[in-house]
């Protein structure tokens, strides 16, 4: 390869930050495919801490004055400021202030590494190298999801995704999403690298990735890789730096082309998609019987609904359930009720943007991704020579991140993330260093490091709650209730801010009430409800748990519970209207509140619900069996047992009903 061209890069801080920053986004970049769940506490800790310790790393630069980069890198560095002040002031606003902190946590370890990678990384070979690795990173995923597609036997049991690749992922369009960004990557180092061997071993991962991504069968993957395609060949046409071989174009072409000419019938299938009919969307007001656009429509009108309720600064970041399930549209909400199926995400970072943060929080992830970008049109037109095809390639693999970002919201998820921060440092990196800025002021520098320190206690105290969460749950489903009680109170006390380990926490206690402690456990029961709703106010599960609390509980809560109880269905009947169980209970609290006339339109609109749930149909029947009416009591019991026969309660009441005189 040819040397760079141009003044000699500064650097901060000499080779010992240099390795840190490549020693954070290597293990970022290699392990983070592999543990999307972040479920698993401590994986979760461990990507929090490496993009911590990468702020950290540059904020201390920054205090001693010497972090130097170009104009466009401290543009891009600003851009990524702003993204996170108006994040920030988003979840001062929060509705859900405890998922906002942990999506602060993961906003600030992703900004870590890009500034790492924009500012600390030293010489010309080690940006080809991390860039390189990417690619490398990728291969044993996509080795996975052929393996997964070739192999159906070793995909997970009860796969809703039959015949398509998932990879560790566990999804297939997250699979997809992915591995756009490297396929990019992966042709412009073969257009860039001189060795043949390295050449050859590039080609052949960009076959394997593209077959992986056509494996995948997900057409906002393929929209992606298509946008990706496009821009470096726009590049490329009109770059005036050295072309690649004529054979070299058509061997890339090849390996792009034989794995959508090998899966034809596939992707012929997936163009022309049938309605579903998955055993498990078996309700007629689902969407997705008419397809995944159907649904993505649903969703994405009650992501608008949410983001026009809070236009300015959103709900909070990372609290688009929360804003979701306040704003959904009355078919969704029906279909949680009585389907248990709900949305989660937005399917389009832009509109989980928007919901979350506002147009604020919308305009500054686009201006930090625009500032990104510009960095690297730079770096192409006036970088070394050596390094224009990559920087092609970079700007390739981020505009189809950020395309496929209009269909799915991956790029919220710790591996497409990382690499989209960890090109667009890239980027910002190659711009030449001939009019350099110095980056930030001491007091800036200082505020990263405290951020990243606190953010690093902060995410070991999550990862330690979220231990004793789990462990309280074993130990509840074990049937020892001391240790749950002692285990969740923990978690509780670690992270307040999770409605989950406070709900956990009143489980022990009526577990614990059940074995013996009586109103002091219910009262603890009682007192974790209410915490749990305070930190979630949008879930009408919880706030229909406890009125159940009060409602089984009625000799020790007495008349004052009741009336919580019905101010509590009350309200979560006000935000979803269509749960038969919380309009059934609220019929109880009415009856033993006296409202009898009341409780049985309660009743009677909750037996027009879920189809199984036959309660309401029995309690209509006692009170016909109140008032002498035996016919109209019998129907009711005989509507019950057509719905659910297996319903032992209706069983019982038939029988009683056979044995009165006159039967």
């Amino acid at each position: 390869m040819r040397s760079s061209e141009g003044k000699p890069q500064l650097h901060v801080g000499g080779s010992r930050l240099s390795l840190l920053a490549s020693t954070t986004l290597v293990a970022a970049l290699g392990f983070t495919p592999w543990v999307l769940g972040a479920e698993t506490p401590w994986i979760q800790l461990a990507f929090r801490v490496l993009g911590l310790a990468a702020l950290l790393a540059v904020s201390f630069g920054a205090v001693r004055g010497m972090l130097v980069g170009s104009r466009w890198a401290a543009r891009a560095a600003a851009g990524a400021m702003l993204l996170i002040a108006v994040s920030l002031l988003s979840a001062a606003f929060s509705v859900h202030r405890g998922k906002s902190l942990e999506a602060m946590l993961n906003l600030s370890a992703i900004a870590g590494l890009f500034l790492a990678a924009a500012f600390l990384l030293r010489g010309n070979r080690l940006l080809r190298s991390i860039a390189l690795l990417e690619v490398l990173a990728a291969v044993p995923v996509a080795a996975f999801g052929l393996a997964q597609h070739f192999r159906p036997d070793i995909l997970p049991p009860g796969n809703p995704y039959p015949g398509r690749a998932l990879g560790p992922f566990g999804q297939p369009n997250r699979l997809g999403g992915y591995l756009i960004a490297v396929v990019p990557v992966a042709i412009a180092l073969s257009f860039a690298v001189q060795d043949r061997m390295l050449r050859a071993a590039l080609l052949a991962a960009v076959f394997g990735l593209t077959l992986c991504i056509v494996a995948t069968y997900s057409r906002g993957a393929w929209v992606g890789l298509a946008a990706g395609l496009a821009t470096l060949a726009v590049i490329l046409a009109t770059n005036p730096g050295p072309a690649p071989s004529r054979m070299l174009v058509g061997l890339a072409v090849a390996a792009l082309a034989i794995p959508a000419i090998w899966l034809a019938p596939g992707v012929l299938s997936r163009l022309h998609p049938a309605p579903a009919t998955s055993p498990g969307w078996n309700l007629p007001i689902d969407p997705e019987r008419e397809g995944s656009g159907a649904m993505r429509r649903a969703i994405w009108s009650g992501a608008l609904r949410a983001a026009s309720e809070r236009p300015v600064l959103g709900w909070g970041i990372g609290a688009f359930r929360e804003a979701y399930d306040r704003a959904k549209g009355s078919v969704l909400k029906r279909l949680e009720a009585e389907g248990a199926r709900t949305a989660d995400q937005a399917h389009s970072v832009y509109l989980v943007t928007l919901a979350e943060r506002g147009v604020l929080g919308l305009a500054a992830l686009l201006v930090f991704a625009t500032l990104g970008l510009a960095a690297g049109v730079v770096a192409l037109r006036s970088g070394a020579p050596d390094l224009r095809p990559l920087a092609a390639g970079l700007i390739a693999s981020v505009a189809a991140l950020l395309i496929h970002g209009a269909l799915e919201d991956n790029l919220a998820l710790a591996p497409h993330g990382t690499l989209l921060a960890a090109n667009l440092g890239l980027l910002a990196a190659f711009v030449p260093r001939r009019q350099e800025a110095r980056v930030g002021a001491r007091w800036m520098g200082a505020a990263g490091m405290t951020v990243a320190i606190l953010g690093a206690g902060l995410s070991a105290t999550s990862a330690i709650a979220a231990t004793d969460a789990r462990a309280a749950t074993t130990a509840l489903q074990a049937g020892q209730v001391e240790r749950a009680t002692e285990r969740s109170t923990a978690a509780t006390r670690l992270a307040p801010w999770n409605d989950l380990y406070w709900v956990g926490c009143a489980d022990a206690a009526l577990a614990a009430a059940r074995g013996g402690r009586g109103i002091a456990a219910l009262r603890e029961a009682e007192a974790s409800y209410k915490s749990a709703i305070a930190a979630n106010g949008s879930d009408p599960v919880t706030r229909h748990q406890l009125a159940r609390l009060y409602l089984a509980h009625v000799d020790e809560f007495g008349p004052a519970g009741v009336a919580m109880a019905r101010r509590q269905l009350e309200t979560a009947l006000a935000q979803n209207p269509y749960y038969a169980e919380i309009r059934n209970d609220l019929g109880v609290a009415l009856l033993a509140s006296g409202s009898r006339t009341r409780a049985i339109e309660a009743f009677r609109a909750a037996s027009d619900g879920r189809r199984d749930f036959v309660d309401p149909l029995l309690n209509l029947a006692a009170l016909a069996l109140q008032d002498g009416n035996t016919a109209e009591a019998r129907r009711m019991v005989d509507l019950a047992l057509e719905r659910n026969p297996t319903s032992a309660r209706a069983v019982a009441m038939r029988e009683s009903l056979a044995m009165r005189p006159g039967a």
